[in-house]
């Protein structure tokens, strides 16, 4: 990723990339939505799971992963160097327990992996970034790497290679309006004399043009032409070139690469409230839920033991991006209840209320259910075919009456 001239005469790189505001929005979208959201720490026991806070990968995600770093910080910077490089690299710590006890993001441009051939082993060089700064190997089993879409399967094709010149175009185009307000959004032109000049009257009708028109300050004011000069401009006005419709274009094709709504970019021309509502769902689904598996099955394969791996495993609690509003949530929480499948306390929990006691633990669920076996019974029965209730045999010379 050192960068090379795009057709449009830019150099783009993963360094420069998101001083574009449409990626560093993407960036700052996709690592505020991943930092946010908490990863869970779950343990499997027989009769069910339960979450599990005591496991330090539990600590580590969820509050402090270093001495540095909040959780939400460092899960921010790692989507970011992903986003952006198309890798991200995190060195584990471990402790004599042989669990972590820190996680350190390492810069992308500074980290790459190499691949023995004699012995099919894999690891990661880094050089670390603070002055006099030294050049490591690591093995694979102490780095956390996530990775975008890639050909190998080790390492992920960074998203600024796709999009590299239509960044290049955007930066052109960006420069290209900072020059024409810099000339007092005058276009280029000619200026028509009767008679041939020499070369310093050239200049300094050239001079005194340049004078009047640089600068927003002298934009719109009336120039004076005399000798006979007449003034004749050259090139398209701004609007006649669709300048804004290249601006919109380039959002779009960026928004199209790290699947963001565009909606979310501020490109809302065919925005409606139900299909941004619809989007929203599908950034959830489409987008984020892969983002999410790509983390959970790394932390489960770097972060946890073989003996662990098979009763722990960790998943982002994605509650807070599918709640919507409070009606909507109340029906929610309220048909969860009546299913049996939540308790009060437990949904209270989710309200980060106090529970009710003891009571609260129950689970609830109506009369009216009952189970598919004991349906058929009911029915047979009720025919005088057997079963139990409505008066009849059980089939084998018990008479059963309805209760």
């Amino acid at each position: 990723m050192g960068g090379s001239n795009t057709q449009s005469g830019e150099v783009v790189t993963a360094n420069t990339a998101p001083l574009n505001s449409n990626v560093y929005t993407c960036a700052s979208i996709l690592g505020g939505d991943i930092g946010k959201l908490p990863i869970q720490l779950y343990r499997r026991k027989k009769n069910g799971l339960e979450r599990d806070e005591s496991h330090p990968v539990a600590e580590l995600l969820g509050w402090q992963p270093n001495q540095y770093m909040t959780a939400y910080t460092y899960k921010e910077t790692v989507e970011m160097h992903l986003v952006t490089w198309g890798n991200s690299y995190s060195y584990i710590e471990w402790g004599p327990d042989g669990r972590p006890v820190s996680l350190f993001p390492l810069h992308p441009a500074l980290t790459d992996i190499r691949f023995d051939l004699t012995n099919g082993s894999i690891w990661y060089v880094t050089t670390f970034p603070f002055p006099g700064g030294e050049t490591r190997k690591i093995p694979a089993s102490d780095i956390l790497h996530f990775k975008a879409i890639g050909t190998s399967g080790l390492k992920g094709i960074t998203p600024i290679a796709v999009i590299r010149e239509k960044l290049g175009i955007q930066q052109s185009s960006d420069k290209f309006l900072g020059a024409f307000y810099s000339n007092g959004t005058a276009t280029s032109g000619v200026l028509k004399v009767p008679t041939p000049l020499d070369k310093p009257a050239k200049d300094k009708a050239r001079e005194e043009w340049q004078k009047l028109h640089t600068g927003l300050s002298n934009a719109h004011k009336i120039a004076i032409l005399d000798a006979g000069m007449e003034y004749q401009a050259l090139g398209m006005p701004l609007a006649d070139a669709q300048f804004i419709e290249t601006q919109k274009f380039g959002i779009s094709e960026v928004a199209k690469i790290y699947k963001i709504p565009p909606h979310k970019l501020g490109l809302l021309d065919k925005a409606t409230f139900s299909n941004i509502e619809h989007q929203s769902l599908e950034y959830v689904k489409n987008t984020l839920t892969p983002i999410f598996v790509n983390w959970e099955q790394e932390i489960r394969r770097k972060l946890f033991t073989p003996l662990e791996r098979k009763r722990y495993y960790t998943k982002f609690d994605v509650t807070s991006e599918l709640r919507g509003d409070s009606k909507s949530l109340a029906e929610y929480y309220k048909l969860m209840i009546e299913m049996g499948v939540y308790t009060i306390n437990e949904v209270r929990a989710f309200l980060e209320a106090d529970n009710i006691g003891n009571n609260g633990d129950k689970h609830l669920i109506s009369l009216n259910y009952t189970t598919l076996d004991n349906l058929e019974k009911y029915q047979l029965a009720k025919a005088g075919l057997g079963g139990k209730g409505g008066g009849g045999s059980d089939g084998e010379g018990t008479q059963i009456t309805e209760q």
